[in-house]
């Protein structure tokens, strides 16, 4: 039995097909990781994918080998195409068509263009070869991109039709509906509408509910006026009222005379020892000529050497201090007198202030980053020196908790695409307290960067710490 043949019409659309694409469309690159002699990854990236390789994984190719990168971006997109990006110790071969060249003699003949600390080579979609690190080998071509697959279609008989796709009940249940609202729609939407009721064109008896009748006001009647008669009667009663508002009351004596003796024993009693108390005593106590009280001779004019302590006689529960440094104590209270001991009196009236804590001042100073990426450090240092204070205010708050705390810590962050930190953590803390560390990492998630070249940039940022004392 013999196989089916396609048609030489067939075949040479096909292959015109194929020729037109490949011609037309544009290249993609195609890189393979071989490994001991075993493929371990292919992919074919998109029109503007960098490539970069290393342990690190957030590579588009993770290769684990001892001599190899934490991340390099190998292959860079640049404007329409893509440069090759070497760095030191990587060996290879690139060819164009039937020329083969190593990456040593590209150096010598100058094509190889220095780039900061790397080596840069323009690529065309007619280059092809393979880059070595370690033992990990990188092949890399560019290949035409496979055509798009075609959307699957279902073929009529599984499709269906409209008819079969109709719910019937349904479909009748909706019809009736319209049926029966439809006409009713049909006339609300035509209907004129109502016009706008007023007064006038109201009837009566719905325009009197509205706005009623006002009640007709009574007339008031007149008071008659008053006789001239009446008029003096009243203001001679008024004068009446108002002089016995205005007349004092008079106490009136008290209808047993003993009574009247008990209260005015109670009053001198009271009065007594009132003037025998505290300040009342001061102000009530009469001088030698009788005119003055205790407070005219202590006070007096040329009177300030006077005796205190004649002036306190017979007041109750008061201390007096002598200018020998005594005191006396007048009547039955306690009289203490307040200590001031506590307050580190020395000599003349100096007060002293105790002993003074010293506060220690930490210092931060920084070690060149170490940059995993194409972004200067120059720059990252830049910014991490602009906001050293608040590394610093880290430092000092956990400084005033332990004195001696000092030590270097090394925090590592990733530079997006955007400048902004996607990633950071301690790498090393020397010093010994996690506060500072965690405290240092927060601060720098907030920070900015410049936008780097080619992706994201991993840096490792030294923090050394001493206190000043």
């Amino acid at each position: 039995m013999k196989k089916p043949v396609a048609s030489k019409g067939a075949g040479s659309a096909a292959a015109k097909g194929r020729g037109s694409q490949a011609r037309g469309g544009r290249k993609i690159l195609r890189v393979c990781i071989v490994q001991n002699g075993k493929v371990i990854d292919e992919q074919r990236m998109g029109a503007k994918d960098s490539v970069s390789v290393g342990y690190h994984p957030k590579n588009t190719f993770v290769i684990n080998t001892k001599s190899g990168p934490k991340r390099h971006f190998l292959f860079h997109h640049k404007g329409s195409g893509y440069e090759l990006v070497l760095s030191e110790g990587m060996r290879g071969r690139i060819s164009v068509g039937e020329d083969v060249v190593d990456f040593s003699g590209l150096q010598a003949k100058g094509v190889l263009k220095q780039k900061g600390g790397f080596q840069t080579l323009d690529l065309s979609e007619d280059h092809r070869g393979k880059v070595i690190i370690g033992d990990v080998t990188i092949i890399f071509q560019f290949v035409v991109p496979p055509p798009k697959p075609a959307k699957p279609k279902l073929p009529p008989a599984a499709r269906g039709s409209f008819k079969n796709a109709i719910d019937l009940p349904f479909a009748m249940i909706l019809a009736a509906v319209i049926l029966v609202e439809g006409p009713f729609v049909i006339y609300l939407k035509n209907a004129p509408m109502p016009s706008k009721l007023t007064l006038d064109t109201m009837d009566d008896r719905w325009a009197n509910l509205i706005v009623p009748d006002r009640p007709k006001a009574e007339k008031k009647k007149e008071k008659p006026k008053p006789k001239k008669d009446d008029t003096k009667k009243a203001d001679a009663a008024k004068k009446e009222e108002k002089k016995a508002d205005e007349e004092p009351i008079k106490d009136e004596p008290p209808k047993n005379s003993k009574e009247a003796k008990a209260k005015a024993v109670k009053k001198a009693k009271i009065r007594k020892s009132i003037e025998s108390k505290g300040v009342l005593a001061i102000l009530g106590t009469l001088g030698a000529g009788g005119a003055a009280g205790a407070v005219a001779d202590v006070f007096g004019d040329g009177n300030l050497t006077n005796d205190l302590d004649s002036a306190f006689e017979g007041i109750s529960g008061v201390g007096v201090a002598t200018d020998k440094g005594q005191r006396t104590k007048r009547g039955g209270g306690s009289g203490e007198a307040a200590s001031i001991g506590g307050l580190a009196t020395k000599g003349g009236g100096k007060v002293g202030l105790g002993k003074k804590k010293e506060s220690r001042v930490g210092s931060v100073k920084t070690e060149a980053p170490e940059v995993d990426g194409e972004l200067d450090g120059a720059a990252i240092a830049r910014v991490v020196r602009r906001r050293m204070k608040s590394v610093q205010a880290c430092y000092e708050r956990e400084l005033k908790r332990n004195p001696s705390l000092s030590g270097k810590i090394e925090v590592e962050f990733t530079i997006g695409e955007n400048g902004r930190i996607e990633e950071a953590l301690v790498a090393y803390n020397g010093m010994g307290s996690k506060p500072v560390g965690n405290c240092i990492v927060s601060r720098i998630r907030r920070w900015k960067f410049p936008k780097p070249d080619g992706g994201s940039v991993t840096v490792n940022f030294p923090f050394i710490f001493s206190s000043a004392g």
